[in-house]
């Protein structure tokens, strides 16, 4: 859902100015000498999407000179990297730049989870074309993504196709290390790999950086070289030349960003062709030759996908359906499943673990016994033991569905008889757990839920009448319908927890309405 909120900023934002933003831009003043002066044109098109991101109160103050504690800053800003604590804005991360999954955010304030598409090329990819900017040089035939350095693409200009196209891609906040000063990438990525093997490499102290104001390669770029969850590195040159691999906490690949909109998962295993190929670039390099400007990705259905103009086109069943962040909530009650064993197909190995879910395409969820959660195809597992999860899955879900069809029937009995503030305590899924007891807040919620009954009850029978006829299919794509709210349960949404379906609503508003207001606080 974040990822889908970025994307609608991105497009948002074309349609208002006909163009993406910059990768890597801002004013040319400022540097790591003076970082007070501007932003050294470092600002990356996070900052730029932040009022399209319902953070024009965060825009005003980035985009207007601001003095903070006496100390005065420029408009725009002073460079990414400087002390946080001082320009007060490079701290106030809009959330939906971090990813629910990753529980090292709130030890890096200013990092984001998502990074900008750079393309497939090494070759000073995340400098400038424009202008010098030494040792860097300038390689406009690299530049093969949707985003560079004070560079601006257009929609026009993916001539590949916006569904083909990759935007943006996942990256771990905490715990990625990236290596530095390695040299031969251009001509074989690979390398990157094998560095991350060797004892002797020296790694960037603080891994990627991350830092959401920061727009260059090694902050917040990322290239379809290496495939999902891969080492990355850094070139001899320094941060803006190198191999930014995509990761993520989900076990398996990266949600990715499409140029149209959609949010899809790549898995670790998609093609990435041949990372002992030589990559895009211009000119020839001692050591080996570079693949000429135009070519084909050499890496692959994955190296395609971020290339806008190299005439590649894949099948779109490479990509699939965005894996769910399970809430603590769920993940307990995971815990309580049978730990059972799981035998390789090939009878090469087994594992002990909890079946979580089996999905329409056949990949089994699974939970460790240490509570790690492991996506893999049914395949991969032995005929007998596909077989059990399948039953174990069509059983669940019949329990599921039984008690689904007697907890709705519970609460529409107490909406039609208008016994609210029962229908909340006992059946509304607060955001915050304690507003449950908290008889101010049930009294709260009846209240904004009374004008809302008749169409709830109306929902509820088309609910519990789809319940009553679908077959096993039908069942699954209820439930799936009823816990994000979308598709024909539009306006009812649910959680399953602790063995009960509940109304899922977001006490927010209801934390918020009990907040003092002025007056009280006066008084």
């Amino acid at each position: 859902m974040n990822l889908k909120q970025v994307g609608l900023a991105l497009h948002n934002y074309h349609s208002a100015y006909r163009m993406m933003p910059m990768g890597c831009g801002g004013t040319s003043s400022g540097s790591s000498e003076e970082p007070l002066l501007g932003n050294a044109n470092r600002l990356s098109p996070l900052v730029a999407l932040s009022p399209f991101m319902e953070q024009q109160a965060l825009w005003e103050k980035i985009a207007n000179p601001l003095q903070v504690n006496r100390e005065s800053f420029p408009a725009m800003g002073p460079v990414p990297w400087f002390d946080p604590e001082k320009y007060t804005p490079w701290r106030q991360r809009p959330e939906a730049l971090v990813c629910p999954a990753d529980p090292t955010a709130e030890d890096f304030p200013t990092v984001a989870s998502y990074t900008i598409n750079y393309g497939d090329a090494v070759m000073n990819v995340g400098a400038s074309p424009l202008e010098d900017m030494p040792p860097y040089g300038r390689t406009p035939g690299a530049l093969r993504g949707m985003f560079g350095y004070q560079m601006v693409f257009r929609f026009r200009d993916v001539l590949d196709g916006l569904s083909n196209t990759l935007l943006m891609s996942e990256a771990r906040i905490g715990g990625v290390r990236v290596a530095k000063d390695v040299s031969g990438l251009i001509e074989r990525p690979a390398v990157c790999i094998e560095v991350h093997e060797d004892d002797s490499t020296e790694f960037w102290p603080e891994g990627r950086g991350a830092c959401w104001a920061d727009g260059s390669l090694l902050s917040i770029g990322v290239q379809t070289i290496l495939p999902p969850n891969s080492p990355s590195a850094t070139s001899e040159k320094g941060e803006l030349e190198g191999v930014m691999s995509a990761s993520s906490l989900h076990d398996g690949g990266v949600h990715v960003l499409m140029a149209d909109g959609a949010v899809r998962f790549a898995s670790n295993s998609i093609d990435a062709g041949d990372q002992d190929s030589p990559t895009v670039a211009e000119g020839h390099l001692d050591n080996g030759k570079t693949l000429p400007p135009g070519s084909p990705s050499p890496f692959g259905v994955w190296g395609g996908m971020g290339t806008r103009a190299s005439q590649e086109i894949f099948d779109p069943n490479v990509l699939s359906d965005p894996v769910r962040t399970f809430s603590k909530e769920e993940l307990a009650e995971f815990a309580k499943f049978e730990l059972e064993t799981w035998h390789a197909a090939k009878g090469t190995g087994k594992i002990q673990a909890r079946q979580v879910d089996l999905t329409d395409k056949g990949i089994l969820v699974l939970m460790s016994e240490q509570g790690d959660i492991r996506r893999l195809g049914l395949s991969k597992f032995s005929s007998q033991d596909a077989y059990r999860a399948v039953e174990t899955h069509q059983r669940r879900m019949q329990e599921k569905t039984k008690l689904l069809v007697e907890h709705l029937s519970t609460q529409l009995e107490l909406l039609e008889d208008k016994q609210l503030e029962t229908f909340v305590r006992e059946w509304v899924a607060f955001k915050y757990d304690e507003q449950s007891d908290n008889p101010k807040a049930v009294s709260m919620m009846a209240k904004l839920l009374k004008p809302q009954r008749g169409a709830l009850i109306t929902r509820y029978d088309q609910v519990l009448e789809i319940a009553s006829t679908a077959n096993p299919e039908g069942l699954r794509e209820l439930q799936e319908a009823l816990t994000t709210g979308k598709r024909f349960t539009r306006g009812v949404e649910l959680e399953f927890l602790h063995g009960r379906w509940k109304l899922a609503i977001d006490g927010q508003v209801i934390h918020e309405a009990n907040q003092p207001g002025p007056y009280e606080r006066r008084q």
